[in-house]
């Protein structure tokens, strides 16, 4: 399993569980797995949120819940993300991501749109502000 992909500690525990480990026996496992370096939680934040940003588009708010659910340390998801999302990049990504979802929304006045940008915005986990920001720029060019 870990030699196909990167895992965390929790993904190989949950792993094993649902294949009839016990609770000691998964630990014991993830312990070895950890300890010869086939598993590393902060190599796994670091690839998680990389390839959620480049390939998903998703927002720092959305990769850090997600590394979160998986018992990911929050030191190491503040890490992970610094590693992955640069300003530049994230306001280009999120100016791409609204400009394609506005190309999208037909007959709606410039408030209905905004709510439905916002909206987009936060389910992918960005910034309200870095979306504000865009949104009204894009709004006041594409709808003038």
């Amino acid at each position: 399993m870990c030699s196909r992909g990167e895992k965390c500690e929790y993904d190989a525990s949950e792993y094993m569980l649902s294949h009839g480990a016990t609770q000691e026996q998964a630990d014991i496992a993830v312990e070895y797995l950890v300890q010869n370096n086939f598993i590393d939680n902060a190599r796994y934040a670091d690839a998680f949120a990389s390839d959620k940003f480049r390939f998903s588009r998703w927002g720092a708010h959305k990769i850090a819940t997600a590394l979160k659910r998986k018992r990911i340390p929050g030191d190491l998801i503040a890490a992970a993300l610094d590693k992955a999302i640069d300003p530049e990049s994230e306001k280009q990504t999120v100016e791409y991501e609204m400009a394609k979802k506005l190309r999208g929304i037909k007959d709606d006045t410039s408030q209905q749109a905004w709510q439905k940008l916002m909206r987009f915005g936060a389910a992918r986990g960005y910034r309200p502000e870095l979306c504000n920001e865009i949104i009204n720029r894009l709004l006041t060019q594409g709808r003038g």
